[in-house]
């Protein structure tokens, strides 16, 4: 780590141990470049410093970086502020099928049937299926996600959010991705229960962020379970590619997969 006394931040160097994690490097300075044109986001995301490949020959980069200040679990008016924000940059209204969620969603679920038990794989399509036919006639935003938005991953700086982690980041994401991952993925690493009731409690609160970020777009209740189910689709898909196989034992994945066999219980017709 180098100091610096710049803004009373400091250089974080991250360098990648394999290939996966040179191209979530790559990944991440490419979309922190990419946020560096926006005014609205200054002093909310890293900077890339400095890049490249170390002498070993393993790639590198170098971003600015607040000391750790105190989180909060909650998911507060700031933590919306920030998301509505980040949606403004990188805006596309679309039908579900020209988005680039539903097109990676195909292509994820090609490639699972080369792992995933049949059994298995009949949830994932039929689940599939269910988002494609309740977002069939809606046209909405699709929006820049931070990809992995967490308590973990943010900084408090006074009513202003510093947001790091951007490997994961994703165009064309459904607007209640960060939001309800960010409600949700708390309980599931930490073998909380992610039940029903939970939720639709987080499908109320993302469709609350909708309506005051997105107003002009109609947020009836079969679009929010439609998306939702974008949501946990994506989440158990992203998870089982990496390890080549799905492992309902995976905190996540078991619980994202029983509400995904339960989705006739919460989803709104």
């Amino acid at each position: 780590m180098s100091a610096s006394n710049v803004n009373l931040s400091f250089g974080l160097v991250k360098r990648a141990a394999d290939e996966a994690a040179e191209r979530l490097l790559a990944r991440e300075a490419r979309w922190l470049r990419e946020l560096e044109r926006f005014e609205s986001l200054e002093g909310q995301v890293p900077r890339v410093l400095e890049e490249g490949p170390s002498p070993a020959g393993c790639r590198y980069i170098v971003i600015s970086m607040w000391p750790a200040r105190g989180e909060t679990r909650a998911f507060t008016a700031d933590h919306a502020r920030f998301l509505a924000t980040l949606g403004r940059t990188r805006f596309r209204a679309l039908e579900f099928d020209a988005c680039g969620t539903c097109h990676w969603i195909q292509e994820s679920l090609a490639q699972a049937r080369a792992f995933a038990p049949a059994r298995a794989m009949r949830t994932l399509e039929a689940s599939y299926h269910d988002c494609e036919t309740a977002l069939l006639y809606w046209t909405g935003p699709y929006v820049l996600s931070q990809g992995d938005f967490a308590p973990w991953n943010i900084r408090n700086l006074g009513s202003q959010l510093f947001v790091t982690d951007w490997g994961q980041a994703r165009a064309d994401a459904s607007p209640l991705d960060d939001v309800l991952h960010y409600l949700m993925i708390q309980r599931a690493l930490n073998a909380r229960p992610v039940t029903v009731p939970v939720l639709r409690d987080a499908m109320r609160r993302a469709a609350d962020f909708a309506v005051q970020a997105y107003p002009e777009w109609t947020w009836r209740a079969p679009v929010i379970g439609a998306l939702t189910l974008v949501y946990l689709l994506g989440v158990v898909l992203h998870r089982s590619l990496a390890r080549r196989r799905l492992d309902r034992s995976d905190g996540v994945v078991g619980a994202y997969w029983k509400l995904l066999e339960k989705r006739a219980a919460w989803m709104p017709q």
